[in-house]
Order: C-alpha cells, then structure tokens, then sequence
C-alpha cells in the first residue's frame, strides 16, 4: 500500500523533511536505499513502511505527515495528540494489512490461516478506530460547544477558525450524534454568513440523518421546521409548504397532538399568507391552537397576528395592542408598517419595535422615520449613497432592499429613485419559482403606482386580486384606486 503524494502540500512536508535532514542520513535512519528516498522526495509513490519508519526512526508526526495536521515532529506536540497520531498510524497500518491480504487465496488450502489473519486485521482496525473515536469525542464536543458559542455571538471570524479545526477532527470521530450537531451547526454558520443554499443543504442531511434513524420524532419535526423556516426565508415558499404538509403526514396519530407539529402546521399557515392565500393560511394557524409548549405560543401568536392585519381583521394599532413578542415579530411589524406609508402608524411601530443596535435595517427605518415622520431628507439622502451594502445576498434580501430604498428614495425625491425601482423591478421578473414575501411585493406596486403610469394597471389588478383571495388590507387602497 502506498499514500497519495499527488497534492502540491504533502510535497511540500516532504520538502520540510529534505531541508531538515540529509537523504543520505532519512535512508540510514529509516533503512532506506537512497535511491529510494530520492524517488520519494521527488514525487514517486511512498510505501506506507517508509512514512512508518520516518515516525519510529525520525519523529516524524504522522497525522502532520499525512494530512498536514499539528506539528511537523512528535517532540512539539503533547502526549495526548502524540499517542492519537501514533494510533493514526497504527490505523494505517492495519488497514494496509487487510488490503494486502491475498484474499485469492481463502480457496486454497491456506484458507483457514489467511480468514483467521483477515480477522486478526480487521479486529485490530476496529479497535484502533474505536480508541481514536473515544479519544477524539470530547475534543470534537468541545470544539462544537465553541463553535456554536462563536455564532450565537456573530463572531464569525472566530467562527471561521473553528469550522476548519472542526473538521479536521470530524474525519477522526464516528459518533453520530456529533456529526448532526456539527451538521447542525454548519447550517447555522451558513444562514449567518446569507448561503441559504448552503445552510438548507446541511439542514436536508440532519433531517435525513433524523428520517433513517428514529424516523419522524419530535426532534425530527423541530429539524423539519428549522429547515422550512430558512427555505422560506429564501423565498421558496411551495417547497416549505411541501416540507411541511410531509412531515405532519409522516407523523403518527399521537405525533399530530405534539407541540412541535402544532408548530409545524402554523408556519405551513404563514407561508400561505406570504404565498397569495390568506384564508387558508389563517385556518392553518387557528387549526395548530391551542399550543400546548409555552416556548412556541410567541411564534404562533405572532403568525396569527400576521394573518389578521392582512386579513383586514385589525387594524395596525389593534396588532400592536395584540402583544406579540420576539425579534422576528418586530422586524414584521416593522415593515408592514413601512407599506402602508403612513407617519402616525410608522411612529407607533418604531416606538415599540426598533431594536437598540445598529444593524443596516435599522439604520434604515431611523432614517426613514426622519422623512415619513419628522419631514427630514438631509440624513436620508446620505444614507442612501451606500444602502444596499455591496455583498453577497439571497435574491429576496436583494429585492427586499432594492424596493425598501426605493420607498425611501422615493419618499425624500433621491435622483436615482428609477435606477433602484427598475433593479427590483428586474429581481421580480427574474424570481422565477421564488416567491417574495407580500409586504416586499406590496410596496414594490405601491412604489409602481407612484413611478410608472405605464404599469399602473398591474398594480391595480395586484391588489384587486389579493383582495378577492381575502386580503382585507387592501380594501380602503382599491376603493382609493377605483
């Protein structure tokens, strides 16, 4: 058996090797030809022997020799780390033995010896593996625990640090349940840095790991709702309800009472509000009351709320006076209140839900309250040479923010109102199965209504036809517009 010298950096540790010690002295020592050192160093392929002789005879540390990791020699690294790279060689070792075992032979009348060395070899595998696994669990549960800590602190460079350390141990653990949570924890690190596409990939496996296991438990549901949340964050709302309308099924009959599935059926209601259906989303989320968990009433609260402001039901002050609780809450109240352009309901939502911090969104609704409240332009004009942030986003955060500065530009007479209401108008035309939230797609054909004559008749037919699927909010607007 011989290891892989093709990458540039297991080249580049031979090099470290040449520079430090002569060719002649690595054959003497490792009992070598020298020829043959030659033709390693320069790129021929290594028996696993010699890279064993270079560990025994030289110091060499074998996790560092074979995937770059820790020290380059056995004497700068701790004793644990050093009788973990020992057993990594060791690994190595028996699994050269099992893969040079002439298995042709177990016909011959050798058989009985070579199946007794076969399972020499493989019982001596296992529990090599089985001893780095016992010794790499705490290390990897710890490295999780700070992993996690970094995120749910936006400390993402330290976050960054510890994905790679992260994964470097993760290669030498099979403990299931720390693979979910890593899993688990790379989705988050992705929803953090906006790869959706990433985030929603790491979730898919958790729920798969969840799914061939114990199958759809409680905890699966908490994963499925996890994993719908981010896609409709990400516009692909038919896959959420789809995601969603599957797992209540899968659940058995005593599944349908848990609170995670009550849960689940009242964000399937919330995205068919966000879809173009409020009746249906609003029988969704009464269905899934009462919620038995104190932990998800908020939530669910807040998505009935959601459903009767839309549904003409109440109005902005009465969804104020209904309490709802959570950041997410008051990011929604925030913005619906930015729709409907009007300064005495936008002041009520800054005065209860403006968070104290000085995150890009609420930068823009300070701004904003300056104009549509106070009468004041200087800030808000300044402010809009550099909003949206030049970065990577989803297409709905894309199109949140060209429409949301394009309310803003509109409402202070910015001179490139036009160029931001045609890039969100572009981001609409390209959605293609996405489907933007109703707010953002409201204030886009409000701001229509008010730049373009030319399409003034779409936007009437918007509202007119959200208001025949029950969208009573729209009622006074189309009565306006008739």
């Amino acid at each position: 058996m011989s290891l892989n010298q093709d990458s540039h950096k297991f080249r580049d540790r031979l090099a470290f090797l040449a520079a430090r010690w002569s060719q002649a002295e690595i054959a003497r020592k490792t009992g070598t030809l020298r020829n043959n050192v030659s033709r390693y160093m320069h790129g021929g392929k290594m028996p696993v022997e010699f890279a064993a002789a270079l560990v025994r005879n030289l110091g060499v540390n074998p996790a560092w020799l074979l995937v770059g990791e820790g020290a380059p020699l056995l004497s700068d690294v701790n004793a644990q780390t050093g009788r973990m790279a020992g057993e990594l060689l060791e690994l190595v070792d028996a699994m050269n033995a099992v893969a040079t075992l002439q298995l042709g032979s177990l016909t011959g009348k050798h058989h009985l010896r070579m199946l007794r060395e076969l399972n020499d070899a493989l019982v001596r595998y296992e529990k090599l593996r089985a001893g780095i696994n016992e010794r790499t669990g705490p290390i990897f549960a710890q490295l999780l625990d700070d992993y996690w800590a970094a995120l749910e602190a936006w400390n993402l460079h330290k976050a960054d640090d510890l994905r790679k350390a992260a994964e470097q141990v993760a290669r030498l653990c099979d403990d299931d349940a720390l693979q979910e949570r890593f899993e688990r924890t790379l989705s988050f690190h992705a929803f953090l840095r906006r790869d959706e596409e990433e985030s929603i990939l790491y979730q898919s496996r958790v729920f798969q790991r969840r799914l061939s296991g114990a199958g759809i438990d409680e905890a699966g549901l908490k994963e499925v709702f996890n994993l719908a949340n981010t896609l409709q964050s990400n516009a692909r709302l038919d896959d959420a309800i789809a995601l969603c309308d599957s797992a209540i099924a899968l659940a058995s009959k005593r599944g349908r009472e848990w609170p995670a599935t009550r849960l689940l059926g009242s964000l399937s209601g919330y995205i068919w509000m966000e879809r173009g259906d409020v009746r249906e989303g609003l029988r969704r989320v009464v269905a899934a009351s009462p919620q038995p968990s104190a932990a998800y009433r908020d939530v669910q609260h807040s998505m009935l709320i959601r459903g009767l402001l839309l549904a003409g039901d109440i109005d902005f002050r009465g969804a104020v006076d209904m309490r709802g609780e959570g950041p997410a809450h008051a990011q929604g109240m925030l913005s619906y209140s930015m729709c409907l352009e009007d300064p005495e309901a936008f002041a009520l939502a800054c005065s209860h839900y403006l968070p104290d911090d000085k995150a890009e969104s609420t930068r823009f609704a300070c701004f904003l309250r300056e104009v549509l409240v106070d009468g004041r332009k200087a800030n808000a004009l300044k402010f809009l040479k550099g909003y949206p942030a030049k970065q990577r986003k989803p297409m709905n955060e894309q199109f949140d923010q060209e429409v949301f500065g394009t309310l803003l530009a509109r409402l202070c007479g910015a001179k490139d109102v036009r160029q931001r209401h045609q890039r969100a108008k572009r981001l609409l035309e390209h959605a293609g199965e996405r489907c933007y939230s109703i707010v953002a797609r409201t204030m886009h054909y409000r701001n229509v209504l008010a730049l373009e004559r030319s399409r003034r008749r779409e936007a009437n037919e918007f509202f007119a036809d959200h208001l025949k699927r029950g969208y009573g909010c729209f009622r006074q607007l189309v009565e306006t517009l008739a």
